[in-house]
């Protein structure tokens, strides 16, 4: 059977963050008795963000750990307004050259790409976190760039972020740029740091 590759991101204010390591120890704890594993788990340096790479063996586990009642019992200890969480199924899609392509199947504008060899356990799921729970400000953050290049009057839309290993990763506007290729963004880490010249193939090289 197929396992489902999920990753999950949540953070909390700094006065929640002695209670989101407690309730991740207990609900992280409570995967085994789903089928599911936690293949990797990072937290931030102040404890307010944590990161993880879960697998499933099934959608039906994924609701049955939903349902835990004693998942439901732990949030109790974490005030729900001011946590911030997603968590996307990603599933690989084969490319040429020995390219996988990790598509977040709920939301088609995030993927990453690993070239052959990789895994996706090497990405810096922090730095995934931080930008998914903040994407706005990146995508501010490529549009001051970008502007740079095509000018105030380019109505720059349909970004497309694209995470590899390391600390690069690349937001790509689909329309709006000079050419019908869209304009791509490089950042490093959490800084955008350059403009590429584009053609339809560069995110698979």
């Amino acid at each position: 059977m197929t396992s489902l590759t999920m990753v999950a991101f949540v953070r909390v204010p700094p006065d929640q963050a002695q209670n989101l390591a407690r309730y991740e120890e207990l609900v992280l704890g409570l995967l085994p008795d789903h089928g599911a594993l936690v293949e990797r788990r990072v937290r931030s340096a102040d404890g307010c963000t944590e990161a993880h790479l879960l697998s499933f063996p099934s959608r039906e586990a994924i609701d049955a750990f939903d349902a835990d009642p004693r998942r439901t019992a732990a949030r109790a200890g974490i005030d729900g307004s001011a946590v911030r969480a997603l968590r996307f199924l990603v599933e690989p899609e084969e490319g040429p050259q020995g390219i996988v392509l990790w598509r977040f199947l709920t939301e088609g504008w995030f993927s990453i790409l690993l070239q052959q060899g990789q895994d996706v356990a090497e990405v810096d799921l922090l730095l995934l976190a931080d930008v998914l729970l903040d994407t706005d400000r990146y995508v501010d953050a490529a549009t001051r760039l970008a502007r740079t290049s095509v000018g105030d009057a380019a109505r720059l839309a349909g970004p497309e972020i694209t995470f590899y290993p390391g600390s690069e990763w690349v937001l790509r506007f689909a329309e709006g740029g000079p050419t019908a290729d869209g304009v791509l963004v490089v950042f490093d880490g959490r800084d955008a740091v350059r403009l590429e010249d584009l053609d339809a193939e560069d995110l698979l090289e």
